[in-house]
């Protein structure tokens, strides 16, 4: 039950957060420093959210009522905001780790991020995961920094308009960029790429989620010369035969649910790409058969078979193919013997003897294997996929079958189940599933060997979902089922209000009525 205490580093920038407007001085455009007065600015009628005190420890507040001050603010006469303390300077680590802690706790917005001043912050590896409250006014405060690593998710600007947010020097040396589910549409409806041109250095780009397209790609082989690494995941892109200009250079290529019209030339293609290393051509095999532009299954057997294409390929990812033949997959692993990855979710192959059973004669020690035919496979999944709803899904209903024969706390397995349920707060055969799962990693007497700052991560979870499918029977009878155990109840830590009510709910009925643990009543044709 030991789990390793938070850095003081980690303590304070939590600290910062949660009170980022007690701490910082505002600006206004007609004056200079505002006295800010959370009961004259916030736009409800509600309780404060910072108490009125003289008293530092008591400026602590919750995630929630943090994220939620800041968005009540009217920012119209405010333009900025500094610390308090002239003399504070962040250096780059404690930076970059504020800035992405206030985007988690939903705290970044167009006055906030002013708080980034390169009088006051050094940023170099910039990751907003959810930028929807930025726009071009807030992403401005880039152009002070020299930013070599940029991960902007979520954005509600153009693609274009972020890289025209950034300075000069970040233009000429950003070597990553990261778009997932950004838009390269302007306002006259038309795809835009050709701002990518300006980023010549850049290494890694991730554009996944987008409306990037052929010609796109056209573009950035043509003009991005150290282009290694590129996503196109869920675009547009229909062939690919423009990477063949830079098939000498190009290391790391994922196509996950690519839309391609014919496969009739990936086989040429891939058969010029010699340098690279790491290939992902999976896809979802729920894919909707009916949908005009459904996924082409490829020929993934022919690829197998051209057993020298690609010789120092470490990693190669054909999830959601089931056209594979175990000769054609053996013959490539004999003559890939660098490969150390192999993903096979959602394909049958994965039960192959081969490659679960260490007596096998073809067995490779060495290749790690992400599927569902055993729990180190699972696992693997779950490690790698957290953000892909229906192979989450799949991974927990067969996590679920192994969970009752678990008779030591397995902290592990809760932490590879947690991100993906904390990902998908809207699938709810994910939550079903993940609820499942966390009762009966947390059942009887293993929730007393679970350290509470874990047991926390379950209860707000757990009660998220509750909250969210209040008229599902079965989910409310699995969280009811996890939360109903005086460890939880007695001993979880911080709750914050709401969740600290319903918790105290929660343990009168407990004690009232008795909650019958009948998991082979479950109705599990819901979550497959």
């Amino acid at each position: 039950m030991f789990e390793s205490p938070r850095s003081l580093q980690e303590v304070c920038v939590d600290f910062i957060c949660d009170n980022v407007l007690a701490l910082c001085e505002f600006h206004s455009s007609n004056s200079g420093r505002t006295n800010f007065n959370p009961i004259l600015t916030a736009s409800s009628e509600e309780e404060p959210f910072i108490e009125n005190t003289t008293d530092d420890n008591s400026l602590a507040v919750t995630t929630s009522s943090i994220a939620s001050s800041v968005n009540d603010i009217n920012f119209c006469s405010l333009t900025r905001l500094n610390f308090k303390d002239p003399d504070i300077f962040l250096p780059t680590q404690i930076s970059e780790q504020l800035l992405a802690s206030l985007c988690e706790k939903k705290a970044l917005s167009d006055l906030t991020i002013t708080l980034f001043d390169s009088k006051t912050t050094i940023l170099r590896h910039v990751r907003l995961k959810d930028a929807s409250r930025l726009s071009v006014k807030g992403l401005k405060v880039l152009k002070q920094h020299k930013i070599i690593d940029l991960e902007v998710n979520g954005l509600r600007i153009t693609i274009n308009d972020l890289i025209g947010c950034l300075g000069q020097w970040s233009l000429n040396n950003l070597r990553s960029l990261s778009v997932v589910k950004g838009s390269f549409i302007d306002c006259s409806r038309v795809c835009v790429f050709m701002a990518l041109s300006k980023l010549r250095a850049l290494h890694t780009l991730n554009v996944s989620g987008t409306e990037f397209n052929k010609h796109g790609l056209e573009i950035i082989v043509e003009d991005l010369p150290l282009l290694e690494s590129l996503d196109i995941s869920d675009t547009r892109v229909d062939d690919i035969t423009p990477l063949k200009r830079c098939k000498n250079r190009l290391k790391s290529l994922a196509m996950y649910k690519l839309r391609i019209t014919g496969y009739g030339n990936l086989k040429t293609v891939f058969s010029e790409l010699d340098s690279l290393r790491n290939l992902d051509i999976s896809d979802e095999q729920d894919s909707n058969s009916f949908e005009m532009f459904a996924p082409i299954r490829s020929k993934i057997t022919d690829l197998l078979r051209a057993v020298n294409c690609m010789p120092y390929l470490t990693r190669l990812d054909i999830s959601g193919k089931d056209e594979i033949e175990v000769k054609d997959l053996k013959e490539f692993l004999k003559n890939h013997p660098h490969l150390e990855f192999l993903g096979l979710v959602h394909s049958n192959i994965c039960y192959e003897d081969s490659l679960i059973n260490p007596a096998n004669k073809d067995y490779r020690p060495g290749l790690i294997v992400s599927g569902m035919a055993t729990e180190a496979q699972i696992l693997e999944a779950l490690r790698r996929y957290p953000h892909r709803p229906t192979y989450v899904q799949k991974c927990l209903y067969n996590l679920f079958r192994l969970t009752p024969h678990f008779s030591e706390p397995r902290v592990d397995v809760i932490k590879l189940v947690i991100p993906g349920m904390r990902a998908h707060p809207e699938e709810f055969k994910v939550q079903m599933a993940a609820t499942a799962c966390l009762y009966n990693l947390t059942k009887g007497e293993l929730a007393t060997k679970i350290h509470p700052f874990i047991l926390k991560q379950i209860v707000d979870l757990t009660l998220t979902a509750m909250e969210s499918y209040p008229n599902h029977y079965q989910l409310q009878k699995n969280t009811l089922l996890t939360l109903c155990s005086d460890r939880i109840l007695q001993d979880v830590p911080d709750q914050d209000e709401d969740h600290q009510n319903l918790l105290g709910e929660l343990n009168e009925q407990c004690n009232l009525y008795s909650l019958p643990v009948q998991l082979q009543k479950y109705d599990w044709h819901t979550v497959q």
